[in-house]
C-alpha cells in the first residue's frame, strides 16, 4: 500500500476538489483497487477510533458517572461497524450506478463506486474524534460539518465521474443522500445487534426517543433490522429462520404492474383521468412496482401513484419509524400515525404544492401530489382508492 499517494490524495479532494475529481474519474480502477487503495482504511478510522475510545475512557452518562464496556463487545462492534460500511458503500455505489440513466447520467459501477468513496472522506476523516469521547458534542457538530462537505463533494462529483448534467446533479444527490441515511440507519442498528453493545433489552418494542418535534419509535427500528436482514439472506439465497419467515418480515415479489393500476380510480372530484403509468423494476431481487396516473390539468392537477415496495419492507419501515410535526411561515411537514397507518403531510404555502402518503399495510404506498389544490383535496385522492382491498394484500406475493 502506497500511503505516501493516499495521503496526497486525500489533500487533494479536501483541499482541491474541482481539479482533484477530473483526475479521479480518468484514472483506470477497477472495485478491487478502490477497495484496496482507499475505501479499507478510510472506512477503518471511525470504528477502530471508537474502539480505543470507549475502551480505554468509556461513556459519560449523565447522573449515572462512566460506563465501560468490555473489550470483546468493544471488538465484535468494531468488527461488525467496519464491515457493514464496506458492505454499505459497495451497495450505495450499485443503486447510484442503476440510478444514473434517470438523471441523464451513465450506468457505471466502478465510477459510482470512486464518487461516494471518494465524497465520504471528510466524514471517515472526522472519525478519528472518537478516540476522545468526552469531546462528544464537538464531534457531533464537526461530524454534521463533515457531512455537509461530503455532500458538497457527491454533488460535484457525480458530475466529473457520472457525467451527470449540472441541472440535475442537485436532485441526483439529494435521492442518494436520502438512502444513504436509511441505510446507513439499517447498519448501525445492525452492528448494535450483531455485536451486543447497544442492544434493546425485550420488551423495548415500546420505548420511542422523542427530540425536537420528532420522535423515533425503537421498536419500528428492530422491525425494519428484521425485515433488512431477511431481505439480505433471500437476496444471497439463503433460507430464512422461523423468525424471519413471518408474513410481516419475509421479502416478497411485488404484484405485477396491471394489478397495481386497477386500483386507482377511474377519476377524482371534478378531475378526469390521462393516462395510467405502470413501471417494476429494481436492483437484483430488490424489485419495486408503480401505477401512477395524473387527474386534471392545469392549475387543478393531482398526480396519484401507488406504490409496492414488497421487497423492500425493511425500508419502508424506516419511514414509518419516525414522527414529526414541524410548522412555519412557508408551510408544514408532518409523519404521524392514524387509524394503524403512517401518515405524511407536506405543503408549501409559496406555490401551493402539497403531498400526502399513506402507508398501507406496511408494504404499499398511496400519494398524491399536486399545485393549486388543498390538501383536503390531496387526501380525498389518496382516499379514493380501495385502501382496505389494498391492505388485504400486504402479504400477497406477485406474479
Amino acid at each position: 500500500m502506497d500511503f505516501a499517494r493516499l495521503i496526497a490524495r486525500l489533500r487533494a479532494i479536501l483541499l482541491n476538489p474541482r481539479a482533484t475529481w477530473p483526475e479521479i474519474a480518468a484514472e483506470p480502477s477497477g472495485i478491487g483497487s478502490l477497495y484496496t487503495g482507499w475505501v479499507l482504511w478510510l472506512a477503518a478510522i471511525t470504528p477502530l477510533a471508537t474502539f480505543i475510545g470507549l475502551g480505554v475512557f468509556g461513556m459519560s452518562v449523565p447522573f449515572i458517572g462512566t460506563m465501560r464496556f468490555g473489550f470483546g463487545a468493544l471488538f465484535g462492534q468494531m468488527l461488525s461497524s467496519y464491515l457493514l460500511t464496506l458492505l454499505l458503500v459497495f451497495v450505495i455505489a450499485l443503486i447510484v450506478a442503476a440510478l444514473a440513466p434517470s438523471f441523464g447520467a451513465r450506468n457505471d459501477r466502478v465510477q459510482a463506486l470512486k464518487a461516494i468513496a471518494y465524497a465520504w472522506t471528510p466524514v471517515w476523516i472526522v472519525g478519528v474524534l472518537h478516540l476522545i469521547p468526552l469531546l462528544g458534542a464537538l464531534t457531533a457538530v464537526l461530524t454534521l460539518a463533515a457531512l455537509g462537505y461530503s455532500v458538497w463533494l457527491l454533488w460535484l462529483g457525480l458530475q466529473s465521474t457520472l457525467d451527470v448534467p449540472h441541472e440535475r446533479a442537485v436532485a441526483y444527490t439529494a435521492v442518494i443522500i436520502a438512502i444513504a441515511i436509511v441505510l446507513g440507519l439499517v447498519i448501525g442498528w445492525s452492528s448494535m445487534m450483531l455485536s451486543g453493545v447497544g442492544a434493546l433489552p425485550r420488551g423495548s418494542e415500546s420505548f420511542s426517543f422523542q427530540s425536537n418535534g420528532k420522535s423515533v419509535d425503537l421498536g419500528a427500528l428492530a422491525q425494519a433490522a428484521r425485515q433488512m436482514q431477511a431481505t439480505g439472506a433471500a437476496t444471497q439465497g439463503k433460507p430464512l429462520g422461523s423468525a424471519e419467515a413471518a408474513p410481516d418480515v419475509a421479502p416478497l415479489k411485488p404484484l405485477a404492474p396491471d394489478q397495481i393500476s386497477t386500483l386507482l380510480p377511474a377519476s377524482l372530484p371534478g378531475l378526469a383521468r390521462g393516462a395510467v403509468d405502470s413501471t417494476r423494476g429494481g436492483i437484483g431481487t430488490l424489485l419495486i412496482s408503480s401505477a401512477k396516473a395524473d387527474y386534471g390539468s392545469g392549475a387543478q392537477r393531482i398526480k396519484l401513484g401507488i406504490t409496492d415496495m414488497a421487497a423492500n419492507r425493511g425500508m419502508l419501515a424506516l419511514i414509518g419509524m419516525v414522527r414529526q410535526d414541524q410548522e412555519s411561515a412557508s408551510g408544514y411537514h408532518k409523519v404521524f400515525q392514524q387509524d394503524g397507518r403512517i401518515v405524511q403531510e407536506q405543503w408549501t404555502n409559496a406555490d401551493r404544492r402539497g403531498e400526502y402518503t399513506l402507508i398501507v399495510g406496511n408494504r404499499f404506498l398511496v400519494e398524491a401530489t399536486g399545485e393549486g389544490p388543498d390538501m383536503d383535496a390531496l387526501k380525498q385522492a389518496v382516499h379514493a382508492v380501495d385502501l382496505t382491498a389494498l391492505d388485504k394484500l400486504k402479504n400477497t406475493p406477485g406474479k
